[in-house]
């Protein structure tokens, strides 16, 4: 491996804290995390939901996209249909090899592998994670009639060498997209090779800061303080606002990350409304009747008419923009359509917030919404750093903070991992946390994060997570088990705390999650507790099918496990494990 690889490999395993002594493993897990970083635009997803398992033959790693979303449950599909009527799929294949060249036998193997993937019999792969992938790709084609058109499929071949389109290596190819093309199931087939270099730029893209140039001519000043606190007004045609919002690759950039809704979908009134303006073929009528766009940016720089824009969130106008890019493909002279915009350049994150909160005041969002952006959020922030062992943990306020710092990636934690780890360990709703993030939201959305919460609550939350988690990495305890990982949290505090939950707002409840914290502390204790409930968990395995991959996502799981509470504590007093 060339030195350039290797060191971003040894920053990669450093900053997700992975424990492999294997290094083709590490370098597969580096090629998923860089191929799907660059197609999702985000690295918001759990490396471990894109692996196919060790002795999956002929493919290392699989990311299914749906609307741009990655999906891991049924659930999460039947969401998006219901939400957008039609959904776009996109499913990437992704083969590794740390050999130093390009195989011609690998890379018909990764075509062979893709179409039995894609086959009614599947019989060959064997992984519980293959069964998950083959589950969802067989239920998307049932749903064919929702389709907005057959699926895409991306192959990246991975290796350390260099593509030179040798003729065999491409005859292969060809052979291996027209099979493909024979199943009459794909829009589009494309193979990626990518070599050192490429898998080296692919990874520098994961850690390049948010940025967007585009053509900015029609555009007054709204006030100018000095060169980092300005505002623009204007207009922008899609085709340049589009720079702000899709990377080349059509991936959705992390932008909407503090707009305080999710999409919605086009079945919303208002969003019928923006459809149907958009379809209308009339690129002025959109300005008329939209109230365009907001855009809250770190700093932005205009040399003559080109503008560049950095650290940027797009805080009002999630909704615009989806069905923008829903209906790019279909509306008509939609690159000339006219887009009113606000772009406001400021370092003051208290001012971001303030816009944030503005911008969104107007439209009929519940003030619990706005709250989550507000200052409970910065307080939050704060109360984090007041942990300082080796071990703390920092909250990712805006979408980025830390892109660029040296804290491990699994000492960060985000808005949706928080609402997570809440959810789990104290509403007691492990089952209801594997879905998607504005599902999530809308069922936790009113009960988190209001100004009178305790924040310890939040950091303790996020504590077990990374405590149980690293149990799982170091195989202290088997990684096969990690579905149940939300579960035993709930039931670690239950078991620690032997008292009944005080509200979020109560002054008691700063000693009850202090107890816990004193567990969660201390690594003997830890480990010795979060190992007897999960091995609790597989002992009633004939009650609950801990083997069924889809166990840990019914609420009747969190029912039946709650139901053992004193069975659990017994069990670990057994066992020596708890006083």
């Amino acid at each position: 491996m060339d030195r350039i690889t290797q060191s971003m490999l040894d920053a990669f395993q450093n900053d997700f804290s992975l424990n492999f002594n294997d290094s083709a493993l590490l370098f597969e897990h580096f090629s998923n995390y860089c191929v799907v970083n660059n197609i999702y635009g985000t690295n918001d997803f759990d490396l471990d939901e894109i692996t196919t398992g060790k002795s999956t033959q002929g493919i290392d790693g699989i990311a299914i996209i749906i609307n741009q979303k990655i999906i891991n449950n049924t659930e999460d599909i039947d969401l998006l249909i219901s939400l957008n009527q039609t959904i776009s799929v996109k499913f990437v294949l992704i083969q590794t090899k740390i050999s130093a060249s390009f195989d011609n036998t690998e890379i018909s193997n990764l075509f062979t592998f893709a179409r039995l993937y894609f086959s009614d019999d599947t019989s060959i792969f064997c992984t519980p994670e293959m069964q998950k992938f083959i589950e969802l790709k067989d239920y998307i084609f049932s749903k064919g009639n929702k389709l907005k058109k057959n699926p895409e499929v991306l192959l990246y071949y991975v290796t350390l060498g260099f593509w030179c389109n040798d003729l065999n290596l491409n005859a292969s190819v060809s052979v291996g997209k027209e099979n493909l093309k024979s199943t009459n199931l794909f829009s589009a087939i494309e193979f990626i090779p990518c070599g050192s270099v490429e898998i080296q730029s692919l990874y520098r893209k994961t850690k390049a800061k948010l940025a967007a140039t585009f053509r900015f001519e029609k555009r007054i000043t709204m006030y100018s303080i000095n060169d980092e606190e300005v505002g623009y007004c204007g207009i922008l045609p899609f085709k340049e606002y589009k720079k702000l919002i899709l990377e080349d690759t059509g991936a959705i950039k992390p932008v909407f990350e503090d707009n305080i809704r999710d999409y919605l979908g086009p079945n919303q009134d208002v969003n019928e409304s923006i459809c149907q303006t958009i379809l209308s073929g009339d690129v002025n009528a959109f300005s008329m009747l939209n109230n365009g766009v907001t855009i809250v940016a770190s700093s932005i720089s205009i040399p003559g008419d080109i503008a560049t824009i950095e650290d940027y969130q797009i805080v009002n106008g999630c909704q615009t923009s989806n069905i923008l890019i829903d209906n790019m493909d279909v509306a008509e002279n939609i690159d000339e359509l006219i887009i009113p915009v606000r772009i406001i350049a400021t370092k003051d994150e208290n001012l971001k917030n303030e816009i944030t909160k503005a911008t969104n005041s107007q439209t009929a969002i519940k003030k619990e919404q706005l709250e989550a952006l507000s200052t409970f959020q910065k307080n939050l922030e704060e109360f984090y750093k007041t942990f300082t062992m080796q071990e703390s943990l920092v909250y990712e306020r805006r979408t980025g903070q830390y892109r660029n710092s040296d804290i491990p990636k699994n000492r960060i934690i985000s808005i949706s991992t928080q609402i997570k780890t809440i959810a789990a360990m104290f509403l007691d709703e492990p089952s209801a946390v594997s879905g998607q993030y504005g599902a999530v939201v809308k069922r936790f959305g009113n009960k988190i994060f209001k100004s009178s919460d305790k924040p310890i609550v939040y950091y303790t939350s996020a504590l077990a997570l990374y405590k149980i988690e690293n149990l799982f990495k170091t195989n202290k305890i088997d990684k096969k088990y990690r579905r149940s990982r939300y579960h035993a949290m709930m039931l670690f505090r239950i078991v620690v705390s032997k008292e009944e939950k005080p509200r979020f707002n109560q002054r008691k409840m700063e000693l009850y999650c202090q107890n816990i914290l004193n567990i969660l502390n201390n690594d003997y204790k830890c480990e010795k507790i979060f190992k007897g409930i999960v091995n609790f968990i597989i002992s009633k395995g004939q009650d609950i099918d801990i083997e069924n991959r889809k166990c840990f996502e019914r609420k009747e799981t969190t029912e039946y496990l709650l139901s053992q509470k004193g069975c659990l504590i017994e069990y670990l007093k057994t066992d020596n494990i708890i006083s």
